[in-house]
């Protein structure tokens, strides 16, 4: 069985993450190439001693809150044959799962910060337990005072300057899940290039997103009629 399908350059070789990125107060969610926080090592273990591997599903096994091991069924958003999206998503909503919790950007007057840590394959956590561990990863805090009133996808726990990346971040709109665009419609989107020092957005530009088409071939199961 062979089918030809279509890639692109951002979701097929840029897209590691399931964080997400807020732009002021736009209500559109935008996937990212990387964690900010993958400047640290040992990022995809600050609540687990578990290093995810790559694949069509797997067990995800941690203590939480040390109460003992739990185990979630957890799913890669893209396999290469691309025709795998967990919970019923458009392709194009969400991002890889490179680790068990989900970090929330925004990036307000050039700065960026990281507004809200969420874990999407459990029940939610207990602030007290989930912000405490991320400061002291981090060595930064998150300011509680004066939260901006603004209109996003996810609530804002507090903003913690990601002062420690400079670096370079590549984002796409993100396909909309009450209103998706049909699958090669939103591949051929352009993403955007935004490079920051010290957490301040220095650029941005458009770039062309690249697709190409591959023949996959499948073998045939069961015997025919």
């Amino acid at each position: 069985m062979k089918a030809e399908v279509l890639y692109d350059e951002f979701t097929h070789n840029l897209l590691k993450t399931f964080d997400v990125l807020y732009i002021a107060d736009n209500p559109d969610k935008y996937l990212m190439n990387k964690s900010p926080l993958s400047h640290f090592n040992g990022y995809r273990r600050i609540y687990s001693d578990t290093v995810i591997i790559h694949g069509n599903s797997f067990k995800l096994s941690f203590n939480a809150e040390g109460d003992g091991k739990k185990k979630y069924e957890v799913t890669r958003v893209i396999d290469r044959s691309d025709t795998f999206l967990p919970f019923g998503l458009p392709f194009g909503s969400a991002g890889n799962s490179e680790k068990e919790y989900m970090a929330t950007w925004l990036l307000l007057n050039t700065q960026l910060y990281l507004c809200r840590v969420h874990f999407p394959f459990e029940g939610k956590r207990d602030d007290k337990i989930v912000y405490p561990p991320m400061e002291k990863f981090t060595g930064k805090h998150f300011n509680r005072k004066n939260i901006p009133d603004i209109e996003i996808g996810e609530w804002i726990y507090g903003l913690m300057p990601a002062t420690w990346f400079t670096d370079t971040l590549y984002v796409k709109k993100a396909n909309s899940e009450k209103e998706p665009l049909y699958r090669e419609v939103w591949q051929r989107k352009h993403y955007l290039r935004m490079i920051f020092n010290k957490g301040k957005l220095v650029s941005t530009e458009v770039v062309a997103n690249k697709t190409w088409i591959e023949t996959l071939t499948w073998p045939r199961s069961g015997k025919e009629e």
